[in-house]
């Protein structure tokens, strides 16, 4: 047997043109694909000022929770009488149903829209109440309130043992009027130093609270932009325990 013995076999080989990459190339991680909207809100400051500004989040429906409950007009019970959800200002005295008055610490507020794809906001459905069925007066002008709006139903007690209601699980087309706005439409939430009733064109609604929902749906980051919204608190327990149990 014979071997075929080229010329310069050993002789270490002249490299090719190539691009030497290193062993771990560094990439970018991938951003969420998260569909974001502007949040409005105001606050009661440390020294008892009133402070404002826009924000940016998520459209995600925990937060959307905190800014859609009342729509534009809905007539709040002050110490002052009935003022408009919109003209409301941090430190003004709200009437409840189980603690008297209680200074609003922070409003929050966002635009619905119709069914417009290209805006890249989710649209949400408004309800009217229409009746005096839940106690408001019936030569008053109809309730509109906005899915996170939680209601005392009927003539039920303050101190009823009956969880307080969405107004989607009592909408029977007659009293209760799921509707889809024409026109982009303001809706508000209002946080009090507690968990409280609000009186809201004669209708009790639940002050804001986020109950528990942040901690089991949201990641350390989304939590974060989640509480950048609340400038009066600085953690989830700050808003106290939840006085009134809710069918969610």
């Amino acid at each position: 047997m014979s071997y075929v013995v080229r010329p310069k076999a050993n002789m270490p080989r002249t490299p090719a043109w190539t691009v030497h990459r290193p062993a771990q190339i560094a990439t970018t991680p991938k951003q969420l694909n998260i569909v974001t909207r502007r949040y409005e809100i105001s606050w009661r400051g440390k020294d008892g000022s009133a402070e404002a500004k826009t924000c940016v989040a998520p459209a995600m429906p925990v937060f959307e929770k905190a800014f859609s409950a009342f729509a534009q007009g809905t007539l709040i019970q002050t110490e002052n009488g009935q003022v408009a959800v919109e003209d409301l200002q941090p430190g003004d005295m709200i009437a409840t149903a189980d603690g008297g008055l209680q200074p609003l610490m922070w409003a929050g507020a966002m635009t619905v829209y119709p069914n417009h794809l290209e805006l890249g906001v989710p649209t949400c459905r408004l309800f009217r109440i229409t009746d005096g069925s839940f106690g408001q007066d019936r030569n008053g002008p109809d309730l509109m309130l906005g899915p996170a709006a939680r209601i005392l139903p009927g003539t039920l007690a303050v101190n009823s043992s009956s969880p307080l209601l969405g107004p989607g699980e009592l909408a029977d087309g007659q009293s209760v009027i799921a509707i889809n706005p024409m026109s982009q439409v303001r809706t508000f939430h209002l946080a009090l130093a507690s968990h409280r009733l609000i009186r809201a064109g004669g209708v009790l609604v639940e002050s804001y609270h986020p109950g528990s929902e942040p901690h089991m749906t949201l990641n350390p980051e989304l939590l974060g932009h989640f509480l950048a919204l609340f400038p009066h608190v600085g953690s989830l327990g700050d808003f106290g325990p939840l006085n009134h149990k809710r069918n969610d």
